[in-house]
């Protein structure tokens, strides 16, 4: 599978796009929208991290096993993978009944997730509810479409997998910088007009709709058509139970993440105020955008990276892998300073009504993300062997996470700092360092490497300044 400088290119373009649109729509929505409505807007990002608990590992799965039938795998296993040679073509009968698997996997849960949007969703937003001073019918109408749309997102999600895992990562990212770019006209027009907190969900929802619609598209070519046409579906049922094996510890493993770092802002929603949440939410916003931006460069290599596992290729993995932690910890470090000497700033410039979290408070919470995404990386390289060894120290993480972040909100005065150290704590016990020193180890990596990777990301940089110039001044 080759990964060309296009691919780069476009990612880290959709990158800048989902950047863009917190550039564009985060300042109005902090200008044009009361802090208790940014206060429930933080807490219904929030709520798409139930997308995360219920696919239960399986996107990652999905994902992956697409790269092995595309990579000429004939047969997907429990756990690992059959080594492949270069040049064995696809099998079409096991790309069918892989389809035919994550349809019918994601159709049935999106209708879960429905259930549980009209039952516990009801409850929670009614307890979020009771002492709002703004719009009621306006937020409940909010509310209830975003979870809709998530039902909807979740329905069509194999889309994504499918595209990333076969490798078309300039077509997919394409999708993203033409959908993202409907969202922030179509949400940014409509917050101007003063239509509220429903703008982003409008916004969302036509940016979703479009970006399925041809994501669906770009994957089903003439050639796959032509292959899918002829091939013999294999038993769905017998995939989903074979890859069950990989995925429910998958799904173990992510809900660490998603309990640390996704659904903070929704628990402490039932204990903080709207309007402190405002603050949380916003500054938790920006490092979740650093962490995307962080981990850009690694997303684009990964179906790569997975394909280079499946050939034995363990000198290109560890290549990427080095070059992933370096290229993160330099975005973290760029942001970090630029948030804590020009944040506050650039807020008052727009004349936002919400501010920033404290410094301190700053700093930790950029810490912590930084350690999140340097996790990230190593436990999806572990991953990309069709392996998950972390799985059960990470679903005692969320668990001892969980019950401490409930018990230091009702029973101390931290708020909002809770929200940041438990986690951290938790995390940093195990996971922030086991991981990663094992494959130190597996790859027998050493301090050289990672100044051999910097020096390449400097060599790359200035290939890329040089190309730029020499066009200019052409």
């Amino acid at each position: 599978m080759k990964i060309t400088k296009a691919d780069v290119f476009w990612n880290y373009g959709a990158t800048f796009m989902r950047v863009a649109s917190a550039l564009v729509v985060l300042p109005l929505i902090l200008r044009m929208l009361s802090q208790e409505d940014v206060g429930l807007w933080s807490v219904m990002i929030g709520l798409n991290s139930m997308i995360y608990l219920l696919d239960f590992g399986f996107f990652k799965t999905f994902s992956r096993a697409v790269t092995y039938v595309f990579s000429g795998a004939q047969s997907l296993e429990k756990e690992g993978f059959s080594p492949v040679e270069d040049g064995t073509p696809i099998s079409y009968d096991l790309l069918k009944g892989l389809i035919k698997a994550m349809s019918h996997f994601y159709g049935f849960v999106s209708l879960l997730l429905l259930i549980l949007l009209f039952t516990g969703g009801v409850w929670y937003i009614d307890t979020l509810l009771e002492n709002f001073s703004g719009d009621v019918s306006s937020a409940r109408v909010a509310w209830y479409s975003y979870g809709i749309l998530l039902c909807y997102q979740f329905f069509t999600y194999y889309y994504d997998a499918a595209l990333v895992g076969r490798g078309m990562i300039k077509r997919s990212r394409q999708i993203i910088v033409f959908s993202q770019t409907l969202h922030i006209i179509i949400s940014s027009v409509l917050l101007i007009s003063g239509l509220g907190i429903i703008s982003m969900v409008i916004g969302q929802s036509a940016a979703t709709i479009v970006n399925r619609t041809l994501a669906r598209r770009a994957f089903y070519d003439r050639e796959t058509k032509r292959g899918l046409a002829t091939g013999k579906s294999n038993d769905w049922f017998g995939i989903i139970k074979r890859l069950f094996n990989t995925a429910y510890k998958s799904g173990l493993a992510s809900m660490s993440w998603v309990f640390t770092n996704r659904m903070l802002s929704v628990i402490g929603a039932l204990y903080i105020p709207l309007t402190l949440m405002a603050s949380y939410g916003i500054t938790k916003q920006i490092t979740d955008i650093t962490i995307t931006l962080s981990l850009a460069w690694f997303a684009t290599y990964y179906p790569k990276l997975t394909g280079e596992q499946i050939r034995k290729g363990v000198a290109e993995v560890k290549r990427i892998y080095i070059k992933a932690h370096i290229i993160a910890l330099l975005i973290f470090f760029a942001a970090t300073l630029f948030l804590f000497f020009a944040g506050t700033t650039a807020l008052s410039y727009i004349g936002s009504s919400t501010t920033l979290l404290p410094s301190a408070l700053i700093i930790l919470l950029f810490g912590a993300s930084m350690l999140e995404a340097i996790t990230e990386i190593s436990t999806s390289v572990l991953l990309s062997r069709n392996e998950v060894p972390h799985y059960k120290a990470q679903s005692v993480t969320a668990v001892v996470a969980v019950i401490l972040l409930f018990a230091a909100l009702r029973y101390t005065q931290l708020g909002v700092t809770a929200l940041i150290i438990v986690p951290l704590a938790a995390q940093l016990v195990y996971q922030h360092w086991r991981w990663t020193t094992k494959l130190w180890r597996e790859l027998q990596i050493k301090p050289s490497d990672y100044s051999k990777g910097l020096k390449s990301i400097l060599t790359d940089t200035a290939n890329i300044c040089h190309t730029f110039k020499w066009h200019r001044i052409r």
